[in-house]
């Protein structure tokens, strides 16, 4: 019999910790640093802070490995309100096993009062960085192909915490790491919420604009918190999608909180064509952002994995490939020339032609969207067997031989077959042609 499906477990906020913690505490340390300090944790500077807490690196001294330890300012500490918001987020974090979420180790408090917990060290760089990388410019291959990869390792996470019943809230690059050797984390979970229902801590319960408004979906920053549902994050992504593949947010540019919030309430969305301008990228693509970002949740994709699943299939489909735009009488391929590259028709139209013995061009052939040409030239060091040219305003999609190769494995048996059959293909194109050349010249001439 088939298994039944395993109900979601939901994420509680069960207890509130004692202050003192389960550690013993070197108080000098903690008197003249400020931080919380167990004895088998050797902490260090301060790495980085965000709204509430504080990083720092530290070691591990019992299993001699590197962590993080995340603490709350000493200020906000003492209220309760932001301590019990600092608390559940530990607990939540802690509850999501997933390979895409940072795993958390241990919680506590400090005889201070300051609770900290510690985590998974990530070395690497986050999304926004990433993107700001000048080798990686909007519409080029390298942005859209490994970003998009990224993407989907995002939306596990996403979906997995959806299915426990926990929304983000607070999806932007800043939040995405991106560590050495391609792992990827959705991190800072302290804006999380339960969807639908209360979970008795204070700070996950307060009513008003959370997030970043700049990827905040029309609804949050209104403020309706409890109508928050997973559309809410599909919309993030879908802002983070935005600026994946054009290099804009959704609102536009704008250094000033309350204007940013603005915008978003009133879901002032640039569309992603206008983003778009001058980068050559699908409009399948473009289509999906659309969707995600669109400003009523009815009219988005209703799940995470609906966004997923149209990304990967984009992403498959090849379609992130470079574009190239051609004008009407250009010259796309020679013929006689030795190239390296195939082209596919987006849009436009397109004719193949021969230069024949007197010197005329004999169309072989009208091409429109859809239609390939030139891919001899990616399996065989051969001239070109024709020349196309553009009818009209042509825009394709360009594929380089080393791209073929990556993908079919050049020195594999799936390659070595492939080269074959090309192979066999163009010998008996040359076969046909120079019979049909020998019956032009046998045939019998009025005198």
């Amino acid at each position: 019999m088939p298994e039944k499906e395993a109900k979601p477990q939901p994420v509680y906020i069960i207890e509130r910790i004692p202050a003192g913690g389960a550690h013993g505490v070197n108080e000098h340390e903690a008197r003249t640093e400020g931080i919380p300090t167990p004895d088998n944790l050797r902490v260090f500077a301060e790495l980085g802070r965000g709204g509430m807490g504080r990083i720092h690196p530290a070691t591990d001294r019992n299993l001699l490995r590197h962590v993080a330890l995340k603490r709350l300012d000493k200020e906000l500490a003492k209220e309760n309100f932001y301590k019990g918001g600092f608390i559940a987020e530990a607990q939540v974090t802690g509850q999501l096993e997933h390979p895409n979420i940072v795993p958390v180790h241990e919680l506590s408090v400090s005889p201070d009062g300051v609770p900290y917990f510690t985590m998974k060290l990530i070395r690497g760089i986050d999304l926004h960085r990433w993107m700001a990388d000048r080798k990686r410019p909007p519409g080029s291959t390298e942005r859209l192909q490994e970003g998009l990869e990224i993407f989907l390792k995002v939306c596990d996470a996403l979906a997995y915490a959806h299915h426990r019943g926990v929304i983000h809230r607070d999806i932007k690059p800043e939040n995405i790491m991106v560590a050495d050797f391609g792992q990827v984390y959705l991190m800072d979970w302290g804006l999380a919420r339960l969807i639908g229902r209360a979970s008795g801590c204070a700070a996950m319960d307060a009513e008003g604009p959370v997030g970043t408004a700049a990827y905040m979906a029309p609804e949050q920053a209104r403020g309706n918190v409890m109508s928050l549902d997973e559309r809410a994050d599909v919309f993030g992504m879908g802002a983070v999608l935005y600026e994946l593949v054009s290099g804009y947010t959704p609102y536009g540019d704008t250094y000033d909180a309350e204007e940013a919030l603005r915008r978003a309430a009133k879901a002032e969305i640039i569309p992603i064509d206008t983003a778009c301008e001058g980068i050559g990228v699908s409009k399948r693509i473009r289509n999906i952002v659309e969707r995600a970002v669109a400003a009523r949740p009815e009219d988005r994709y209703q799940s995470i994995l609906e966004l997923q699943k149209d990304v990967r299939s984009f992403l498959r489909g090849g379609l992130h490939l470079p574009r190239q735009l051609f004008q009407p009488g250009q010259i796309i391929i020679r013929e006689g020339d030795v190239g390296d590259k195939a082209y596919m028709i987006v849009s436009g139209k397109c004719r193949a032609y021969r230069t024949t013995e007197t010197g005329e061009q004999e169309t072989l052939s009208t091409m429109g969207a859809g239609d390939v040409f030139g891919e001899m030239a990616l399996l065989l060091e051969e001239p070109r067997a024709a020349s196309v040219d553009a009818i009209d305003r042509v825009t394709v999609l360009v594929l380089e031989k080393k791209m073929l190769q990556d993908g079919l494995g050049a020195d594999g048996w799936t390659g070595a077959l492939v080269r074959a059959l090309a192979q066999r293909f163009r010998d008996l194109e040359h076969m046909v042609r120079q019979s049909g050349m020998k019956r032009h010249t046998d045939a019998p001439r009025s005198s």
